[in-house]
């Protein structure tokens, strides 16, 4: 479980961050049947692991307020208060201008050549933040003041910029009188695809920054909250779909990318057609991928718009217009009833071989908290057992080399021959001592038979679980083909409108 996967979830399956936000019962248990699903089964008694979720919470209502937050006995208890100073009357402000100031050594001015871009450097960014970490008398959005002096030290406009990121501070200076005008005649053409923002200019802040995030959680976001916010709550028709989809999925790439970067709508409202041109095809797989779950759970809301597909004509006001239709590349043609076993049994197996995958990690993680120095506690039993066997016969040797030296010295025939083989004896049971040592040792690290027991059947329950995830791989290898097909039939579907005969 990582950060983005907190932060994912968080985004998913609450509503936007308020300051009357309420931690229902209903969300404790699907965010713990979430941890439970995606987390090893000891997530959660690790303390790193729930200062990480502390985090993702608070990072999730910054921008609102912060928060009071408890996470004990698979319960949280959440409350979201508002900040008391505003970050541009802070008296803090001056002082993070003079830290600013007072290190132009790591600031760089024409970043990556270009001369509006600045980048702060991380040495800094971390100066800025350790002392606004110091500040305990008011309550603040840090975050948001640290931008606003960027703002202010800088001289920037409101249009300009500023991205905190994990290691730098990036400026990108941005000015609206470049922006092309796009006439009314214009608005819902190729001119205002971009918001009238130069392409070059997008592509570039693309490839330095947006290129840079996990676009694989960023697009699963985006169909997350399209088919949840649309499809399953507002349950539009098919006739809404068609006019407003791409609207709708805009204007929520739009917000999660504002979320992401900086406020700055006039820019990211541009920057979003580009990044919906560019991930197009991504967005309505996930969509589709969405849609075809919800048909696995046999969704009504789902049923009654797929059906949709299959009409062939529909007649709307007196005209007459043919529905795009649900067909695959061979010509074959889907609907509800044919597509329900496949994705049923698609959607089932994958989510089976997904758990099986997680149980099986979580075992070979109990195995590998059984071993000893990268060993099995077999194998390390059977190294105990030789070594111990080498540590007897040694001292057996010893003893037995003792014994003659005993012998040699009742016969010895003068004081200078007792004298050697006193300090050879000397020697023998110095050397006996350290082998009992290490036999001493070696009695403490005996493995008991409960663990040798316990690895054993994780083993074998593990090889279990492989015979189940092959024969599962099997039946998604064996339907996967026809999945496919139906999923792009959807794509294509989902991406067409009705067509006026």
């Amino acid at each position: 479980m990582t950060y983005s996967e907190l932060i994912l979830y968080l985004k998913a399956n609450l509503d936007h961050p308020s300051l009357d936000f309420n931690w229902t019962e209903e969300d404790n248990k699907k965010f713990f049947a979430f941890i439970h699903e995606n987390a090893d089964k000891d997530y959660l008694t690790r303390s790193e692991n729930l200062i990480e979720i502390r985090q993702a919470f608070r990072d999730y209502f910054e921008s609102v307020g912060y928060i009071l937050f408890q996470i004990k006995d698979y319960r949280i208890r959440l409350k979201v208060f508002p900040y008391t100073q505003d970050p541009a009357e802070s008296e803090n402000v001056n002082d993070i201008i003079d830290i600013i100031d007072g290190h132009e050594d790591l600031i760089v001015d024409e970043y990556n050549g270009r001369d509006d871009q600045i980048l702060i450097k991380d040495e800094l960014r971390k100066k800025l933040f350790d002392f606004v970490d110091t500040i305990s008398d008011q309550k603040v959005n840090k975050k948001e003041l640290v931008k606003h002096a960027v703002r202010e030290a800088f001289e920037l406009k409101d249009s300009d910029i500023i991205m905190i990121k994990t290691d730098s501070i990036f400026v990108k200076l941005f000015d609206f009188v470049d922006k092309k005008k796009v006439s009314d005649n214009e608005k819902n053409t190729i001119a205002n695809r971009y918001n009238g923002i130069d392409e070059d200019e997008l592509i570039a802040f693309y490839k330095e920054h947006f290129s840079r995030v996990e676009n694989k959680n960023f697009f699963n976001l985006v169909a997350k909250l399209f088919t949840d916010r649309y499809l399953l709550d507002k349950n539009i028709d098919n006739h809404e779909y068609e006019k407003n989809v791409f609207m709708y999925i805009q204007s929520i790439i739009t917000e999660q990318l504002v979320d992401t970067f900086d406020h700055n709508d006039e820019f990211f409202k541009g920057f979003s057609g580009y990044v919906f041109r560019r991930h197009f095809h991504e967005v309505f797989d996930e969509i589709a991928e969405l849609i075809l779950v919800e048909l696995a759970m046999s969704n009504d809301q789902m049923i009654e718009f797929l059906k949709y597909y299959s009409l062939d004509i529909v007649v709307i006001g007196g005209v007459k217009y043919r529905v795009p239709v649900l067909e695959a590349e061979s010509g074959l043609r889907w609907n509800v009833v044919s597509m329900l076993s496949i994705v049923k049994l698609y959607i089932k197996t994958k989510t089976m071989s997904q758990a099986l995958n997680n149980e099986i990690d979580e075992k070979e993680d109990e195995m590998e908290a059984l071993s000893i120095e990268g060993l099995s506690p077999v194998a390390y039993n059977h190294k105990y057992n030789e070594e111990k066997k080498n540590v007897a016969q040694r001292l057996v040797k010893l003893n037995n080399k003792l014994d003659k030296y005993y012998d040699s010295l009742k016969l010895a025939k003068n004081e200078h021959e007792k004298d050697t083989l006193q300090k050879e004896i000397k020697l023998i049971k110095a050397d006996m001592q350290k082998i009992r040592e290490e036999r001493e040792k070696l009695l403490n690290k005996v493995i008991s038979r409960n663990d040798i027991h316990k690895f054993n059947v994780l083993g074998k329950e593990i090889d279990a679980m492989f015979r189940l995830l092959k024969r599962e791989e099997r039946i998604l290898k064996q339907n996967g083909d026809a999945f496919k097909s139906i999923k792009n039939a959807l794509v294509k579907a989902l991406t067409s409108k009705k067509q006026q005969l």
